[in-house]
């Protein structure tokens, strides 16, 4: 039963609306004072369907009523009754939020068709604001998922690399606005230097979750190595990783992994490529050797199989791993791409590890006019 407020000093006018309403079957508190039916308003209006309020009355007039009411409850209807010769103030009354406007004396069709419309208004009125209200505490629990997101891949990313005697190492990592899952490390592991990076790719808090099983294993490394690892094992690290990632994720989620060793003593190089993009050793005479797939990506086939590449590291030499962020930027629908990256590499040959990242980054950055499209890792590896 819809509960009406009607408001009029007129005492009749109010005993002939009340009757018409009550025959419709509705609710109906009537008031001859302004400043009373503000009172019962305040203390009422989550219960009240609609008001129907006089233009003119002493001491509040229905235009001040109308300005309380639409502070107190903006999706209220209010529909106001006039005299004749009243019309600008009533089409005053709708510029500022009444429902409709009524002139007395009011027809009882005309009233009820009102009175369903205003009441109709205001359930659609209450239902967007429910619904905006639904999507502004969604957007902050989301907001509050990506922060969690990001702090997790921040806390996850190694706070300083290695000193290692006859060796260099340098990174650049830049996470985008929307969390992804790039990652690195470089370890000391005894006999040989572990070194990785990954790229998982969803984002948000599911990269943030699919980077932590990644790093989770690959930190376990070199408790394996000592375990009694050797280079024949390498391909099976990532065998077994992959099999992880295959049992307990989506088959649409997947990661690229290039996994690499370096035997400190006698500077052979050994890598593991899980889908990755082309990674490349840089000689120091400006040759290269391009360090290629040798497997497919992680978590999508059980069956996949992987095989080590070997190479000679001389003093000089620079290994550069990155992800797909650096060599798919784009612009006008052109990316980057792989012959770019290799030939920027060749051109800072002689660069250090500092200036070359200095230089990816400013050449990537003016390719792409500055937009941030995915994040972005750099690691240098120089030998000494």
């Amino acid at each position: 039963m819809p509960k009406i407020l009607v408001i009029d000093d007129e005492k009749t006018i109010l005993e002939n609306i009340k009757f018409i309403l009550e025959l419709d079957n509705n609710e109906v508190i009537t008031v001859s004072n302004g400043k009373e039916a503000l009172e019962i308003f305040k203390n009422n209006y989550s219960n009240i369907d609609v008001v129907i309020t006089d233009m003119k009355m002493p001491e509040i007039s229905g235009m001040e009523i109308l300005k309380e009411i639409k502070k107190i409850m903006p999706e209220m209807g209010v529909i106001i009754l006039t005299g004749h010769g009243d019309l600008e103030n009533a089409i005053h009354a709708m510029k500022e939020g009444a429902f409709e406007y009524l002139r007395k004396p009011v027809n009882a069709d005309d009233l009820t068709i009102a009175i369903n419309n205003a009441i109709s208004k205001k359930n659609l009125l209450l239902e967007n604001t429910r619904i905006n209200k639904e999507l502004l505490e969604y957007k902050k629990y989301m907001q509050g998922l990506h922060d969690s997101a990001l702090k997790i891949l921040l806390n996850m990313l190694p706070k300083n690399l290695p000193d290692i005697p006859g060796f260099n190492f340098l990174v650049e990592y830049k996470s985008c606005e929307s969390v992804g899952g790039d990652m690195y490390d470089v370890e000391d592991i005894g006999e040989y230097i572990c070194f990785y990076v990954f790229d998982v790719s969803s984002h948000g808090i599911l990269a943030s979750v699919i980077s932590t099983i990644i790093k989770s294993f690959l930190q376990n490394i070199e408790y394996n190595y000592k375990q009694g690892i050797n280079r024949r094992r390498f391909p099976e690290i990532v065998l077994d990783l992959n099999l992880e990632l295959y049992t307990n994720t989506a088959r649409n989620i997947f990661a690229s992994l290039f996994l690499g060793f370096i035997d400190k003593e006698t500077k052979t190089l050994y890598t593991v490529s899980a889908g990755h993009i082309n990674q490349y050793v840089i000689k120091k005479d400006g040759g290269f050797i391009k360090l290629e797939s040798t497997g497919p990506i992680l978590g999508v086939f059980e069956d996949a199989t992987y095989s080590c590449s070997v190479n000679h590291l001389n003093k000089g030499d620079k290994i550069w791993l990155f992800t797909d962020g650096i060599t798919e930027v784009s612009r006008d629908g052109k990316i980057f791409g792989d012959e770019n990256m290799l030939k920027l590499l060749q051109d800072c040959k002689d660069c250090s590890l500092s200036d070359t990242i200095k230089k990816i980054i400013q050449v990537t950055e003016d390719f792409s006019d500055g937009s941030c499209q995915d994040d972005t890792t750099i690691l240098g590896i120089e030998v000494l």
